[in-house]
């Protein structure tokens, strides 16, 4: 009788290929979900990076879509904001509001929260891009207890209105102090916030109070008016970035914060950038949905700022939830989020890319 071995070697290169497919249909209801939150990702998200989909207009619909649900939602939040100031904000992308605080309340806010750099409360954070140091300090309800003109500044009532319409939800944004240093440090690549750019697909609002004078010598906010308006141009330019964005160069790009690249704004008929030279006590509100950046600036200077940010859900139809309660939760969220990020960074031997940095070490820096 003849043995016959029935053994088969597969090789490895067709297990590997074999566990990829089967993973790429574990993840596929996954990555279709992803296509209603705010996921942007061109590489993370093989849908939202699809040529072929987008194409046939995939990334320009989910724009569209975003940008229809905002209106709605902040005109269920529109009641006690002033006509103008809504109907600016809509067709400009921005608002600027100068002498925001009164002479004597602005004194004492810069004061407290200069201090709040240098000494505390909060610890600082810091996130270093191409030659900048940018160093936050949380304000979340713990430490602005003790800071009571801050606290008093965004409790009143006139703002928190004007930050809530222009978020498009009722949950308030999560504030921080900033402090950016433009030069500060050794880099063979540039400061991407530098590059006129879009944060994501969707709208978004940050705003600056300005505690510095704003010129650039310091690096003026710069923005391209009427650039959140969803004109032929506009909508054309993303369709376009869309159908590159996976394969792109640029990383951000590639992740969806896409960058403009030189002759875009006049080929696509856009307006030229704005830049905000402004004086202390300035508010500054803009939606970063349409294109901005940060401006030329000298090295060795810095410009401080109260600095907060909101981004919701794109596609939920009404205003969700406020209340003191879910204000804390989203900041002890950030801060879980923030030691997670430390811990797995520590892991690899790395800082976290918003690091702390201890007090003396700024106090050092001051001396050199």
């Amino acid at each position: 009788m003849i043995s016959r071995n029935t053994n088969v070697m597969i090789p490895s290169e067709a297990v590997i290929n074999i566990s990829s497919v089967l993973a790429s249909l574990l993840k596929a209801p996954l990555w279709g979900l992803a296509l209603f939150t705010g996921a942007k990702s061109f590489i993370a998200n093989p849908l939202i990076g699809s040529e072929r989909l987008n194409r046939r207009g995939l990334h320009v619909w989910r724009v569209k879509a975003a940008s229809r649900v905002m209106r709605w939602r902040m005109a269920m939040l529109s009641r006690g904001v002033p006509a103008a100031e809504r109907e600016a904000y809509l067709r400009d992308g921005f608002l600027l509001k100068q002498d925001f605080l009164t002479p004597e309340v602005f004194a004492k806010l810069r004061a407290e929260l200069e201090s709040v750099h240098e000494h505390g409360p909060g610890e600082v954070r810091e996130c270093c891009q191409g030659d900048t140091r940018t160093h936050r300090v949380l304000l979340d309800p713990e430490t602005l207890s003790q800071l009571p003109t801050a606290r008093q500044v965004l409790a009143a009532g006139q703002l928190q209105r004007l930050l809530r319409f222009c978020a498009g939800h009722r949950r308030l944004p999560i504030v921080h102090l900033e402090k950016v240093f433009n030069g500060a440090r050794e880099s063979d690549e540039a400061d991407p916030q530098k590059s006129l750019h879009v944060d994501t697909f969707q709208p978004t609002m940050k705003f600056w109070l300005y505690l510095d004078d704003v010129s650039e010598h310091n690096g003026p906010f710069m923005f391209v008016s009427q650039s959140t308006q969803l004109s032929k141009g506009r909508l054309d330019w993303e369709y376009h970035m869309s159908l590159t964005a996976r394969e792109h160069a640029n990383r951000y790009t590639q992740r969806g914060s896409f960058r403009v690249e030189e002759g875009a704004l006049e080929r696509f008929g856009l307006n030229f950038p704005t830049l905000f030279k402004v004086p202390a006590n300035t508010l500054l509100i803009a939606d970063t949905f349409g294109m901005h950046g940060r401006g030329p600036a000298r090295a060795g200077s810095s410009r401080l700022a109260l600095w907060g940010m909101s981004r919701t859900t794109p596609f939920l139809p009404l205003p969700g939830l406020g209340g003191e309660w879910l204000n804390r939760l989203q900041y002890r969220v950030l801060k879980a989020e923030r030691a997670r990020d430390d811990k797995r960074a520590a892991a690899r031997g790395v800082e976290s890319s918003w690091h702390v940095v201890p007090r003396e070490s700024l106090r050092e820096q001051d001396m050199t």
